[in-house]
């Protein structure tokens, strides 16, 4: 796997863990409201960290460190992926892979070898609307999200699981759809992440009304159970922490 970004500490991806950010380039997806479209798009435009390179990285920041979050662009496409989790598991840290969840097989065979120890998985949309959404061309690709999630839960294996919403792609009645989704699936705690109009992949999107952080607050009230929100300004309550800024500039690739 090419390392095409690197995120030295951080408090938010790894939630209850001091880890750094690793991020592979190119995606399977192509979901409008993407925040790193050069490491789906053109990941060859951002400087690449060589393995050695990353752990000697690690090497120096044994004890300081929990663990280590591998993210993209989407990690499971690339087949180095198993050897670098090898590697940083050899070191002793502990694991996070962020996933959309597209490749369930490569990612529980990896589990499967105890090389993962948490899962980030974006749960983009109802059934009916999940390939349209993440503009995929993967056949029965809600099922495969879908199946991974219930791999994560069967096994009691740590999942962050979490939405990036918009107003023109998610309405109350999607969400609200997706909520019934999740708790079939026995996905307790969801987080819906409030869209920040940054670099985009589409970038018109940025340009239109999304529901405001007020508006996000009642709509996780409103879902119950365990909805939550992420990346509001709103003050510290059960729906939102004030993690949300740091969530926010969390999401970039090392090269910003």
């Amino acid at each position: 796997m090419e390392i095409r970004g690197l995120i030295k500490f951080s408090l938010v991806d790894y939630p209850g863990k001091m880890a750094c950010v690793v991020f592979a380039g190119h995606c399977d997806f192509r979901c409008p409201y993407c925040h790193n479209p050069h490491l789906v798009l053109n990941p060859e435009s951002q400087p690449e960290m060589r393995r050695n390179e990353f752990i000697a990285f690690l090497e120096s920041r044994k004890g300081r460190l929990d663990g280590v979050v591998v993210s993209g662009g989407e990690p499971t496409i690339h087949s180095g992926t198993p050897d670098l989790l090898r590697d940083i598991k050899s070191l002793g840290f502990l694991t996070k892979l962020d996933t959309n969840g597209g490749n369930p097989e490569k990612t529980m065979a990896m589990t499967e070898e105890g090389l993962v120890d948490m899962l980030g998985i974006d749960y983009k949309a109802p059934a009916s609307k999940y390939a349209d959404i993440a503009n995929s061309k993967i056949e029965d690709v809600a099922g495969k999200v879908r199946s991974l999630i219930s791999f994560a839960v069967e096994r009691g294996l740590p999942i962050d699981v979490r939405t990036t919403v918009h107003r023109k792609l998610l309405s109350f009645n999607d969400l609200a759809e997706m909520r019934r989704e999740l708790d079939e699936l026995g996905v307790n705690e969801w987080y819906l992440q409030q869209f920040h109009p940054v670099d985009t992949l589409e970038p018109s999107i940025a340009e239109e009304k999304t529901y405001s952080d007020g508006e996000l607050i009642e709509i996780a009230k409103r879902l119950g159970g365990g909805t939550n929100v992420r990346g509001v300004k709103a003050p510290e309550n059960r729906f939102g922490t004030r993690r949300e800024a740091v969530d926010a500039n969390s999401e970039m690739a090392a090269t910003s």
